[in-house]
C-alpha cells in the first residue's frame, strides 16, 4: 500500500511537471508553432505511467510533430481540440508494448485529466496565434489601403484642398483601426488572465485539496506506523508529499494569484513584491498609502501585469540595488509609482536603440493604460536611476468580478 501511494505521488508530480512545462514553452510567441509543437511533444512522454515505451504526435489543420522514435499501436489514447474558424487538432499517446489493463486500456484517469488539460492549453495557443495573424494581416491590409491610396492622390494630382481632406479621412480610419487593435489586445490580455485564474483554480480546487487530504491522512497513519515498522516510509511519504503541495502552491500564484481576484490589488502586489524579495538580490519595498481599496477588473489587472513587467525589466536591465513600489488612490484614480536606484536610460532613446524586450515591455504598459484613459510617466537619465508613475481612472464596480 506504501508504495502503491510512493507511486501515485510521483506519477502526479510528473503530471503537474508535464503541465508547467508546457505552459512556459506555449508562452514562448518568437518561435514557429511546428518548432513548439515538436517541442512539446519531446517532453510529453516522460509524463505518463510508462515513458520509456510512450510516444506522441501532435496535430493541428497542416502541422504534425511527434516525438523521437515515434510509431503507433493498438494502445491509443487521444484528446481533440478545436478553434472558433473551425480548426481541429489533437493530441494521441502511444504505448509501442502492451501494459496491464487500467481505467482506459493501459491508461490511468488521471492521464485522461491530464491529455484533455494538454489539448485545451494547445487549443488556446493556436487560438490566440490565429487572432495574431488575423490583427497582422488586418494591419497590413489597411498599410496597403492606405499607401494605395496615397499613390493615386499623387497620380491624380488633385487639389490641396481635396488631398487633405483625402488624408484626413484616411487618418480617421487608422486611428478607428488603432482604437480596434487596442480593444482587441485588452479583450485578449483579460481572456489569458481568465484562462490563467481557471486553470489555477483547478489546480487549487482539485489537486491542492487532495493532497491536503492525503496529507490528513498520512498524519493519522503516523501514530501507528511506529509500531508497523513504517515509520521511516510515512516519513518520506510527508516528506514528498509537502514537496508537492508547495510546488502546487507556487504553481497556481505563478499562473494567476488568487489574491489579485479576491483581495485586490495592494494584497497581490504585495505578494508578488515578497516573491521578488525572495529571488533577487535588491532590496524592494512596497507601501499602499491610504485606503487604496478595489478598482474595476481592467484597471487591477492591467496595473499588476504592468508593475510585473516593470520589476522583471528593473531585473534585466537597471541594475538597482533598491526598488521601492507605492500604490495610492487619487480622488476616483489610481497611482502606481515604481522608482530604482539602477542605472538608468535616456527614454528618448527607447524609440532609437531601446532593449527590444525592455521597449515593447513600456510600449505595451502605454498602451494598456491609453486603454483605460490613464498615463505612463516616464523620469530617467543615465546613471541616476528611473521612476516610472502609472495613472488611471477606476473603471464601474460591476466591472469587478468578486
Amino acid at each position: 500500500m506504501t508504495e502503491d501511494i510512493l507511486h501515485a505521488l510521483r506519477e502526479r508530480i510528473k503530471e503537474l511537471t508535464a503541465l508547467h512545462t508546457t505552459a512556459r514553452i506555449l508562452q514562448d510567441n518568437t518561435r514557429p508553432a511546428v518548432e513548439v509543437m515538436r517541442t512539446l511533444a519531446a517532453q510529453l512522454p516522460a509524463a505518463w505511467q510508462y515513458p520509456e515505451i510512450t510516444t506522441v504526435r501532435l496535430r493541428f489543420r497542416g502541422l504534425e510533430a511527434a516525438s523521437p522514435d515515434f510509431a503507433e499501436s493498438d494502445w491509443r489514447q487521444a484528446a481533440l481540440f478545436s478553434v472558433r474558424d473551425g480548426g481541429e487538432g489533437s493530441i494521441e499517446i502511444f504505448y509501442r508494448q502492451p501494459r496491464p489493463p487500467a481505467d482506459e486500456g493501459p491508461f490511468l484517469k488521471e492521464e485522461r485529466e491530464l491529455i484533455d488539460s494538454l489539448a485545451e492549453m494547445l487549443r488556446s495557443y493556436f487560438q490566440h496565434l490565429l487572432a495574431d495573424e488575423a490583427l497582422q494581416k488586418a494591419h497590413d491590409d489597411l498599410e496597403a489601403q492606405v499607401a494605395a491610396r496615397t499613390i493615386e492622390l499623387e497620380k491624380a494630382n488633385v487639389s490641396l484642398r481635396e488631398q487633405i481632406i483625402e488624408y484626413r479621412k484616411a487618418e480617421q480610419k487608422i486611428e478607428r483601426y488603432q482604437k480596434q487593435l487596442q480593444q482587441l489586445a485588452a479583450e485578449l490580455c483579460l481572456a489569458e488572465a481568465g484562462e490563467r485564474r481557471a486553470i489555477a483554480e483547478d489546480l487549487h480546487d482539485h489537486i491542492g485539496q487532495a493532497l491536503a487530504l492525503i496529507k490528513m491522512g498520512l498524519a493519522e497513519l503516523r501514530g501507528n506506523a511506529v509500531f508497523c515498522g513504517f515509520e521511516g516510509k510515512i516519513g518520506e511519504m510527508t516528506a514528498l508529499l509537502e514537496q508537492t503541495i508547495r510546488y502546487s502552491r507556487n504553481l497556481t500564484f505563478q499562473i494567476s494569484p488568487p489574491s489579485l481576484y479576491e483581495l485586490g490589488l495592494p494584497a497581490a502586489v504585495d505578494g508578488m513584491v515578497e516573491r521578488f524579495r525572495r529571488t533577487h538580490p535588491f532590496a524592494i519595498t512596497l507601501e499602499a498609502v491610504g485606503d487604496v481599496g478595489r478598482f474595476g477588473l481592467k484597471t487591477e489587472v492591467f496595473a499588476y501585469k504592468s508593475i510585473q513587467e516593470l520589476l522583471t525589466n528593473i531585473v534585466k536591465h537597471a541594475g538597482a540595488r533598491r526598488v521601492d513600489v507605492s500604490l495610492r488612490r487619487e480622488g476616483d484614480n489610481l497611482r502606481v509609482e515604481v522608482r530604482d536606484d539602477g542605472q538608468g536610460f535616456d527614454p528618448a532613446a527607447l524609440d532609437d536603440n531601446g532593449e527590444r524586450d525592455c521597449k515593447f515591455g513600456l510600449f505595451s504598459i502605454k498602451e494598456r493604460f491609453r486603454l483605460l484613459g490613464g498615463s505612463v510617466a516616464i523620469d530617467s537619465a543615465p546613471g541616476r536611476g528611473t521612476v516610472i508613475v502609472l495613472q488611471a481612472p477606476a473603471t464601474d464596480r460591476e466591472d469587478h468580478v468578486e
